[in-house]
């Protein structure tokens, strides 16, 4: 993968500085943004020292940059440049000098650019857009706003197309959904991607830095976390963590999805390659439908939370069950026939449910929506119980599979804490924050709590397997956490 580094410094020596660091760094290419510079400099032998192509910009401001200019001083500006040994020049799409450049920029190749910093159009706008600037036989470079996965499907599926006419482009995600189009640039057909020198110095939304980048090489791992909302999360940081303490280079994203996206988010990760997905609330279920394949366990669980890709085949799996009993086991809680309250009808509720029957607990199942309640109750020969009546029953272990308490959501408890009593096992699925209102009013009950951290380290270690093929060590998941 071919990386530019975008240098935006405000004068001569210190760009030089940058572009030369960017170098050593591996950059292919550098960017100078005469644009952000304080004034437009005389001498430019300076650069001489930059062995790698350098690119002139002197962006405009309606393309986000910051000259003002009026057309011919920006081509005596690029005549100069170009002289002084730059080997590429950035001009806008928009720009009257683009109809000039053959003959008045002669000596340098032009690269047609576009920025939309509020949105992502259609895939046939892209493709148009595209296809209009190529036909000019310039390198076309445009980069749009991703503010949802729908946006970023669109853009993978505008590069899908438009590589199809053989025409070199570089077509960009900026925002934190698109961080994934610049890391897979190449999965794109793109010539090149874009890197920042080093954190903080980002010319565009969602650039990473050039050390980052090429640390991840030519074939990286990536990895990522759908569900809605994803902001209380702790994976990134996990799966992170174990990719650098095992020597791997690979990346864990975000992709917050709605139930509508889910299967172009599906597509976007045969497109690109992208090696697994971890799933959470609302999608353990409904993304089943999307995938090529679900393994047994997670068949018998009827939810998914993790997908594995493996040759463009989406495989669904269920690490919740296996991460349970480690959890469960880990607390030295024996469940083996005992009576279980399981709080909640979703996908969490089901893994604990599958966890329970395999250690022949005699379950029960509350929702506040019965009628879900009584589906998983069939599929896992449970019984189902009111809200109002599970306070005067007599339970070993007590449950909480909805999402009351976590970060974000009504900070609340999901059943009557009179169900609470000494000497019971009590978890809560939610790992954010730790001690939820759930467990704290359970152990000031007497019981013993389990944190759903325990189960989301566990599975993660299953998962970060399944993607890898090799396990990371629980400190180092769990210290990533902040356990």
């Amino acid at each position: 993968m071919k990386a530019c580094v975008a240098v935006a410094e405000k004068d001569v020596n210190e760009a030089v500085r940058s572009c030369l660091a960017a170098q050593e760094r591996g950059a292919d290419l550098v960017e100078v943004r005469f644009d952000l510079m304080d004034h437009l400099p005389e001498d430019l032998a300076p650069f001489k020292q930059v062995k790698v192509p350098k690119i002139a910009t002197l962006r405009t401001a309606d393309q986000g940059g910051r000259c003002a200019l009026d057309d011919e001083a920006r081509l005596r500006f690029f005549r100069r440049v170009v002289r002084g040994g730059f080997e590429h020049i950035d001009l806008e799409v928009s720009s009257s000098l683009m109809r000039r450049a053959d003959h008045d920029l002669r000596g340098a190749n032009v690269i047609a650019s576009y920025h939309d910093f509020e949105k992502t159009p259609k895939v046939s706008k892209i493709v148009e857009t595209l296809v209009s600037v190529a036909s000019h036989g310039r390198l076309v470079k445009a980069a749009f706003m991703v503010r949802s996965v729908s946006d970023l499907h669109d853009l993978v599926s505008a590069a899908k197309l438009f590589s199809q006419t053989q025409h070199k482009f570089i077509l960009l995600g900026m925002g934190e959904l698109g961080e994934v189009t610049r890391l897979l640039s190449d999965r794109m057909g793109c010539e090149f991607t874009y890197a920042a020198l080093e954190r903080g110095k980002e010319t565009a939304p969602g650039q990473m830095d050039i050390a980052t980048l090429k640390g991840l090489g030519q074939k990286p791992i990536i990895t990522g976390l759908t569900g809605q909302p994803l902001g209380h999360s702790y994976s990134a940081k996990m799966h992170d963590a174990a990719f650098e303490a095992l020597g791997i280079p690979g990346r864990y994203l975000k992709f917050p999805c709605s139930e509508e996206e889910l299967g172009q988010l599906m597509s976007v990760m045969r497109d690109l390659g992208i090696n697994g997905m971890n799933v959470t609330i609302p999608h353990k279920e409904s993304v089943m439908e999307h995938l090529d394949e679900v393994d047994p366990t997670a068949k018998n669980v009827g939810a998914v939370n993790v997908i594995v890709n493996k040759d463009g085949r989406l495989i669904g799996r269920n690490t919740d069950v296996t991460g349970l009993a480690a959890a469960f086991g880990a607390a030295g809680a024996d469940v083996r026939g005992k009576r279980a309250l399981v709080i909640g009808a979703g996908g969490a509720a089901r893994a604990f449910c599958s966890f329970l029957r395999d250690q022949k607990a005699d379950i029960w199942i509350t929702n506040r929506t019965i009628s879900r309640a009584e589906e998983v109750a069939e599929d896992f020969s449970a019984q189902t119980i009111g809200h109002g009546e599970a306070a005067s029953e007599r339970f070993d272990a007590v449950i909480n599979c909805t999402p009351l308490g976590m970060a974000g959501f009504p900070h609340e408890l999901p059943i009557d804490p009179r169900v609470f009593r000494p000497g019971q096992v009590v978890m809560d699925a939610i790992y954010n924050p730790r001690i939820t209102p759930f467990l704290a009013e359970a152990g000031a009950r007497g019981a013993k709590t389990i944190s759903g951290m325990e189960m989301l380290i566990y599975q993660a270690m299953d998962a970060f397997e399944a993607w890898t093929g090799q396990r990371p060590a629980y400190e180092v998941m769990s210290g990533a956490a902040g356990q």
